[in-house]
């Protein structure tokens, strides 16, 4: 779908009727481009847009450079679509004279949210960089609310692990349910780190490009701003990737002190119960010469010999704390 605004009085207005490319048209949006679509703004404004496959590559070269003075920014962007788990999807943003062309694949909220902030008179919104710098910004206003949300579930896994309460049977399921979901956040968070370092290198670059393109002063602050909002998302979302790992860890670790719980408990009562099973073993030869057969007191000595033997071994376990 290709969608054009038109700056007027310092918002942006989207175009009505059949798409066409004005003195007033500075946000040219390709959503899910067709080919006649792709071939009539590479004709219109003498560029190459990349395809999907392109924009897949990952090498920094093939995602910012510059072409027949157009500059070409490529970024991963972190959002939720149809699936529950978010995920990432490809964006690329061309700066081509005061024009701003979008391509994209993928419904983004934060393009959604821009466009209605745009219709605002006071958006001070005359070129393609100033639609760029904006779009950035709603994009890591997104990216830190996910990042919000996964630190919100982790503390509140974090109190899930180390207060837990309740029978074996009950914690087990407990552990199984908290793994997936501490799996299941530690790749939200993997993403989240991921669009933010693609993020961070498209503004270094839209940065130079500000300054080669001779951008207002006020414009390139927002850059600058933008740029250290995304380097501080950055450094959070790596801690909280490191305290994701952690209570991975430390749910691993409790469920192997669960299981040697489990195996010391069935290893003392293995120990227990050899005593009296020896004794059991040796009065249950059929030798003919046992002192004990013919003896009227015989099975009610093997039997509290057997019960002795095996509580003797039982208090000296509790008395080591090994119980």
């Amino acid at each position: 779908m290709l969608s054009i605004y038109e700056a007027r009085a310092g918002g942006l207005a989207p175009q009505t009727g059949q798409p066409r490319i004005t003195e007033q048209a500075i946000w040219i949006d390709l959503l899910n481009p067709t080919q006649e679509e792709e071939k009539k703004i590479e004709r219109v404004l003498k560029l190459d847009v990349p395809t999907r496959e392109e924009q897949q590559e990952i090498e920094v070269s093939s995602r910012l450079y510059q072409e027949n003075g157009a500059h070409f920014m490529t970024a991963t962007v972190l959002f939720q679509g149809d699936n529950p788990a978010p995920t990432t999807t490809t964006v690329t943003f061309i700066l081509t004279g005061q024009r701003l062309v979008t391509v994209r694949y993928a419904d983004l909220r934060a393009f959604t949210l821009f466009v209605a902030r745009c219709k605002r008179s006071d958006a001070n919104l005359t070129n393609g960089t100033a639609v760029l710098t904006g779009l950035i910004e709603t994009v890591v206003d997104r990216l830190a609310d996910f990042i919000e949300r996964i630190q919100a579930e982790v503390d509140q896994r974090s109190h899930s692990i180390f207060e837990m309460r309740g029978g074996t049977a009950s914690r087990q399921r407990r552990f199984d349910v908290l793994l997936r979901a501490i799996g299941r956040e530690g790749e939200i968070a993997s993403l989240a780190r991921e669009s933010s370092y693609s993020l961070g290198r498209l503004l270094t670059f839209l940065t130079h490009a500000g300054n080669e393109r001779k951008e207002d002063k006020l414009l390139k602050a927002r850059i600058r701003t933008a740029a250290r909002d995304v380097q501080s998302l950055t450094d959070h979302v790596s801690f909280q990737s490191g305290k994701i790992v952690f209570l991975l860890d430390a749910t691993l670790g409790m469920i192997n002190i669960q299981q040697n719980d489990i195996i010391k408990i069935f290893s003392v009562a293995a120990v227990v119960f050899l005593p009296p099973t020896l004794v059991a073993s040796i009065y249950g030869m059929n030798f003919r010469n046992m002192p004990e057969l013919s003896w009227i007191f015989g099975y009610p000595f093997a039997i509290l010999l057997m019960v002795l033997c095996a509580v003797l071994p039982y208090f000296y376990f509790k008395r080591k704390g090994w119980l």
